[in-house]
């Protein structure tokens, strides 16, 4: 089994710590950086001081790209959860309504035409009504983002030659999407409120992990191959995210 190593380097003043991990499995050095800091993947064999060595001449890089997820860590979007809010489901607006119905033992979030219809109880006290609005709401994406998901990831595969992957739709704050060893893709519900064209980056980029595990060169070719403005639609699905989160 392994385990995080915490490590620092210091570049220009500053100091960056991340979290090493060791694998007999491992060839080269791999750095992502995301809402839960930086992250370094090496060869178990490989000295803590040339790691050490790759991540500092890597840290303008390393510093950009947390100096972005701070700033989208700091913005959320504040949701009330009462009729006329605007909610998103691929892209498109579409307003909450809630109604009064006797029979609302439990909110299911129906869309009629632009709206998303939920129903709580008549005489329900407000936070448990926006309790159950919530829940409902979170539901209602969760089924779509599992459909939506795998219609999308089966052309995807196709252009990539690979067969289509088992997708778990998950629950996570900080990432979009994952994909481990063995191919299991993870996808963040909240992904389904953005445009179709961001949510065929992030599964093209999980899809191109099952190909090459790491952000190697060959991995962004792979990517590239399939989606030549992939770098247009990080800088838009980043631009977008915090608005996304709720």
């Amino acid at each position: 089994m392994t385990r995080d190593i915490p490590g620092s380097v210091e570049f220009g003043g500053q100091e960056i710590e991340f979290a090493l991990t060791k694998t007999a499995r491992r060839k080269t050095v791999a750095i992502t950086v995301g809402f839960d800091g930086v992250r370094v993947l090496a060869p178990s064999d490989l000295a803590d001081a040339r790691i050490s060595d790759f991540v500092r001449k890597k840290a303008s890089w390393i510093l950009r790209k947390l100096a972005m997820y701070a700033e989208l860590s700091g913005v959320r979007s504040s949701k009330e959860f009462v009729s006329g809010e605007t909610f998103h489901y691929l892209g498109r607006p579409y307003r909450l309504k809630i109604i009064r119905d006797p029979q609302a033992i439990v909110t299911r979030v129906s869309a009629r035409g632009s709206s998303l219809v939920a129903p709580v109880l008549p005489d329900q006290d407000p936070l448990i009504a926006k309790s159950a609005v919530r829940s409902g709401l979170r539901h209602w994406y969760i089924a779509r983002a599992s459909r939506k998901f795998s219609e999308r990831m089966q052309s995807i595969c196709l252009a990539l030659g690979i067969e289509p992957g088992p997708i778990s739709v998950v629950d996570q704050s900080k990432r979009w999407g994952s994909c481990d060893a063995k191919g299991r893709i993870r996808l963040n519900w909240r992904l389904v409120m953005a445009p179709v064209s961001l949510i065929d980056y992030v599964l093209a980029h999980e899809a191109c992990h099952r190909i090459e595990l790491t952000h190697s060169r060959k991995f962004w070719r792979k990517l590239e191959t399939v989606m030549p403005d992939y770098e247009d639609r990080i800088r838009r699905l980043d631009a977008l995210g915090h608005a996304l989160s709720w």
